[in-house]
């Protein structure tokens, strides 16, 4: 048989009538099939307001934790120490809340947790040494883990409230969100300390408030990214069954 025999016997088909009222049967089932289970689905929220919510929950974490533990930092910060200090965390955790809230939405835009963390293990230190005193290391382990204990505490709240929010979304990279998750989570922790750690010397803050941040955001990438793999792997097991 030739290949133009062939487009001709399919043209036939294909042209030929179906009984009447088979196309209308049809139809009906595949729309039954379909449709029987779909149910609305609720806006998601704009981006903007997303984040707000992101950064709304870290103030209200960060203030709460220091109100709760006291707030003794504050007092014996400067007017100076507390302008250089609230203005960049602020600016850190809205890079934080932005990466959030564009995971929740596919193709929203570049994520920023990578520059997140960056920003915070970057500039921080740097201000810390540049406003605070002090490079001795008397005490400096007995003083700094009750601080970075107390960091964490108020940081895991803080993660799992934001894995909450972004279950509300359509992530598609677990590893990505969980890493701005953990850097936001991890930068209420150290706005708690700087309202509560009446600690000012350079070495204390550099070291010991800085590595909430570090903690939190590893441990936020480590968690999104046995989420991101076990999902894919159980994609593999259903395509296979």
């Amino acid at each position: 048989m030739k290949k133009d025999e062939i487009d001709k016997i399919l043209d036939r088909a294909a042209n030929r009538d179906l009984p009447q009222g088979l196309g209308r049967a049809a139809m009906a089932r595949v729309q039954g099939t379909l449709l029987t289970d779909l149910r609305p689905v609720r806006p998601l929220a704009p981006p903007w307001v997303l984040t707000l919510g992101f950064l709304a929950l870290f103030a209200a974490l960060a203030v709460g934790g220091g109100w709760a533990l006291g707030l003794h930092g504050i007092r014996v910060l400067s007017l100076g120490q507390r302008g250089s200090i609230f203005p960049l965390l602020l600016a850190a955790a809205w890079l934080a809340a932005v990466s959030g809230a564009r995971a929740m939405r596919p193709a929203s835009g570049a994520p920023l947790c990578w520059i997140a963390l960056a920003f915070a293990v970057g500039v921080f230190p740097v201000l810390f040494s540049l406003i605070f005193s002090g490079y001795g290391t008397l005490n400096f382990v007995h003083e700094g883990v009750p601080c970075l204990v107390a960091g964490l505490c108020v940081a895991i709240p803080t993660g799992l409230a934001c894995a909450w929010i972004l279950r509300l979304g359509f992530v598609l990279n677990w590893s990505r969100s969980g890493l701005a998750a953990g850097v936001l989570s991890g930068l209420t922790g150290l706005g708690m300390l700087e309202l509560h750690c009446p600690n000012l010397k350079a070495i204390h803050v550099m070291v010991w408030h800085v590595a909430v941040v570090v903690v939190s955001g590893l441990v936020g990438w480590a968690i999104g990214w046995m989420a991101d793999r076990f999902r894919s792997g159980t994609a593999g097991e259903s395509k296979l069954g």
